[in-house]
């Protein structure tokens, strides 16, 4: 998959049983090759990230489709993109006229209305050109407005009780992901990062809310159980991953594997593990990368690479720590390796993160 040289060895056999041999030391043609044609049929799912004014534009969406069968919003389905940075309370009444869902446990008369217009618009986008989706993300700290986790959802106000906000994360991810799968376009959504850099997060609402878990955080089993329930409910268990998302995953292996063996305590709720991977060429090496992503894979996890960029002093660094990388995540999957999708964070070195 890279123009790298190769040889190519010419034997010709003459009738007097000799032979005669030369050999010829040329690169592949890459005419024609794509991240799509190429590692996307390898892996199942190549992908980037977007926002919507990119999908809007008719040359850029051209470039997308053209390596991408997958994207990921890069910011529109984050809490706060879906809440607002204020909130604009509705009566519960109103919330189910919406088809909001509110479960039994919540006890309050108003609940925040969300904004599904960018992501109805990004997946209307999607289904007419061919690209499926990945939801990112559900449970964050740092994009979740602090009014979320503030009585009559108030930033002033103070922190609610574990209990009042294990309603809102249900009313939350239920709505959320309804809200997706009862629309059209909603079978293109394969894979949810239903939590994301917890072994990470400090002096967040959720701590607030909760307290110091350590790696068993009651809200975070609580969010998976609530979307397993959700994708059983549709009948779609067996076609979405449920994952588990992180940078640094390559230096807190073992927290993580913590994490998710206590999501999974009961069942197996949580897929697998998204491998942001934020790299640098000076850091992680290339071993100690494809280690992590053995470590996950011999533990039974889906694998997903889902912001893949690398910082670098300079192209030809880059290249060829890309090389490494990639090389080593083709010969896992061709062996078994149960990983099952590649993102780029940004369409260009100059977009990424």
């Amino acid at each position: 998959y890279a123009p790298y040289k190769v040889t190519v060895y010419s034997i010709t056999f003459h009738m007097d049983g000799t032979a005669t041999g030369k050999t010829e030391t040329t690169k592949p043609s890459v005419e024609g090759a794509t991240l799509l044609n190429t590692y996307g049929t390898v892996f199942g799912n190549m992908g980037t990230c977007v926002n919507l004014s990119q999908l809007q534009n008719k040359a850029t969406l051209g470039i997308i489709k053209s390596h991408y069968n997958s994207v990921t919003s890069e910011n529109e389905m984050k809490p706060d993109a879906l809440l607002g940075y204020n909130p604009t309370l509705i009566s519960v009444a109103e919330a189910k006229q919406l088809g909001y869902v509110i479960p039994d446990n919540y006890k309050e008369t108003t609940v925040p209305k969300i904004n599904f217009t960018k992501i109805d618009q990004t997946l209307k986008i999607c289904a007419e050109n061919g690209l499926k989706y990945r939801a990112h993300t559900l449970v964050w700290h740092s994009q979740t407005p602090t009014w979320f986790f503030r009585e009559g959802y108030q930033s002033n106000g103070a922190f609610v009780s574990p209990e009042v906000m294990d309603a809102r994360l249900e009313f939350y991810i239920r709505t959320v992901m309804g809200h997706v799968y009862d629309q059209e376009n909603g079978d293109l959504v394969y894979s949810w990062d239903v939590v994301n850099e917890y072994v990470h997060a400090d002096g967040h609402g959720w701590k607030e809310v909760y307290g110091n878990e350590g790696l068993e955080p009651s809200f975070a089993r609580l969010a998976f159980e609530i979307a397993d329930d959700v994708l059983k409910q549709y009948e779609l268990r067996d076609k979405v991953s449920l994952l588990y998302n992180d940078f640094n995953t390559y230096s807190d292996t073992s927290a993580i594997l913590k994490l998710v063996t206590f999501i999974n305590a009961n069942e197996k709720i949580c897929d697998g593990i998204g491998m942001q991977s934020h790299l640098k060429t000076s850091y992680p090496s290339a071993s100690s990368y494809l280690y992590t992503v053995q470590k996950f894979l011999d533990e039974g996890y889906e694998v997903q690479i889902t912001e893949l960029d690398v910082g670098n002093s300079n192209d030809l660094m880059q290249g060829l720590y890309y090389y490494d990388i990639m090389k080593g995540l083709l010969e896992k999957k061709q062996n078994g390796g149960n990983i099952t999708g590649i993102t780029l964070w940004g369409l260009a070195d100059i977009y990424s993160w």
